[in-house]
């Protein structure tokens, strides 16, 4: 007996220790499902970093800005030209203040008596700004490239940071309605500089800059800058003094694509030093957040861009900073009068604090 009792002892210390199939693939399933669920979070926190960021790069600005401006007197301007000439001095306004905001080096390379085309600020034209783009958007302007005496052909900087012109230059008696200015350009009435005293709106009411998914250069047939955003722009046909509802209307009906040869206008953003509307320098309050954006030829060449409105890929909105240094995320769902209201720096609009 005792050796049949030892006997079943050792078979039973000698039965193999583990999983079965079935308890090996409901762990498996917990664990797939807990990925499921964290997953989502994990992308979220990421996308509040980076949207963290995107905030912290527009405060940098602003406060550049506010800097400019306690030195200066007044806000940069965003071209200059001789009254009644074209533009030669077409430097953006973010160029201008790149001396208030750690970037002494590139500032101090600029040379004001050219253009940003000519050869002398190829080094400061090309380069990458961190500060100027937003860490969401990953688009880059493809075959965005300038020849650099003779050494070979070099990435444009891009930016996702336009100044804001306010809305129509049409309906607006001619001029720029909000704090971005051209001075000295015949065919903007506003030629003297803009003083934040002269902001009747107030600071904590008044846009001065947003963002916008930059594009990638691409033809109408291709992904182009983020298609919800309408990666190309299209072009209505010549207009004339209309209501800004009326433009808003003909923008979101328009299937043309604006440049004549067949290729999309989608380089939004693709020289971040350029004064060129949708290009380096401005965006308008025409159109809501996210949405469409058109080309009017009859706006001028100064203003033909000014239907190209604020966009980001963070879900709902825009981050859009203030002259008062302090930045805001707009709705997407934003009424038309509270995001035009913002946009003009004396249009006398009254806005509430929750219809933002």
């Amino acid at each position: 007996m005792h050796s049949s009792m030892q006997s079943d002892s050792t078979r039973f210390r000698r039965r193999p220790l583990g999983f079965t199939l079935i308890e090996l693939l409901v762990v498996i399933a917990i664990i797939s499902v807990l990925i499921a669920l964290l997953l989502p979070a994990v992308q979220s926190a990421r996308e509040a970093a980076r949207r963290t960021q995107c905030i912290n790069n527009l405060k940098q600005i602003g406060l550049a800005l506010a800097n400019y401006s306690d030195v200066n007197g007044v806000l940069p301007p965003t071209a200059i030209a001789a009254p009644g000439a074209a533009i030669t001095n077409n430097f953006g306004m973010k160029f201008r203040i790149l001396g208030f905001m750690e970037q002494a080096v590139l500032h101090n390379a600029l040379n004001f008596s050219v253009g940003l085309n000519d050869g002398p600020n190829d080094t400061v034209a090309t380069a990458q700004v961190k500060t100027f783009l937003c860490p969401t958007d990953v688009n880059v302007p493809i075959g965005n490239y300038k020849w650099k005496n003779g050494l070979g052909s070099f990435q444009w900087g891009y930016q996702s940071y336009p100044n804001n012109i306010g809305t129509m230059s049409s309906v607006a008696g001619n001029r720029f309605d909000g704090p971005a200015y051209h001075m000295g350009v015949n065919n903007d009435n506003l030629a003297s500089p803009v003083r934040l005293s002269s902001v009747a709106d107030g600071l904590s009411n008044t846009a001065i800059f947003s963002e916008w998914v930059r594009g990638k250069n691409e033809n109408p047939g291709s992904p182009g800058l983020h298609q919800v955003y309408e990666a190309n722009i299209a072009w209505p046909g010549n207009k004339t003094t209309t209501p800004l509802d009326t433009f808003m209307s003909d923008c979101l009906a328009s299937t043309k694509i604006f440049d004549d040869s067949g290729k999309g206008w989608d380089n939004k953003g693709m020289k971040s030093g350029n004064h060129a509307c949708g290009e380096g320098g401005g965006y308008s309050h025409v159109m809501l957040p996210n949405t469409k954006a058109c080309v009017f030829n009859a706006e001028g060449t100064s203003a033909n861009h000014t239907m190209v409105g604020a966009s980001s890929l963070h879900p709902g909105g825009v981050n859009a900073a203030m002259l008062d240094g302090s930045v805001k995320f707009i709705k997407s769902s934003v009424s038309r009068a509270t995001w035009r209201a913002i946009a003009t720096m004396d249009g006398g609009e009254v806005v509430s604090a929750d219809s933002l």
